[in-house]
């Protein structure tokens, strides 16, 4: 008789994956990406995301637009006159 361990769920977690934060730049490109043709499986095979981070990409995707833009202009060398 085998005995069930106690620390195992009876769900288990072998298809769940581990959560990983896009960065910016990450999700840019996958806004980029997917704009141009390419579809969501193939961006959940290289990014190793889940479908949802993928929509939720999509739906921020004018925010993403607009942060970068306020800090382009913040983060571009100022010019030096002497």
């Amino acid at each position: 008789m085998a005995s069930e361990d106690p620390k195992v769920s009876k769900q288990g977690t072998a298809g769940k994956k581990k959560c990983m934060a896009l960065k910016i730049p990450q999700k840019l490109d996958i806004i980029r990406t997917f704009g141009i043709g390419e579809s969501r499986s193939v961006l959940l095979a290289s990014y190793s995301i889940g479908l949802l981070t993928v929509y939720d990409t999509e739906k921020q995707k004018e925010q993403l637009q607009l942060f970068m833009a306020s800090n382009e202009s913040v983060n571009e060398p100022s010019k030096v006159t002497l």
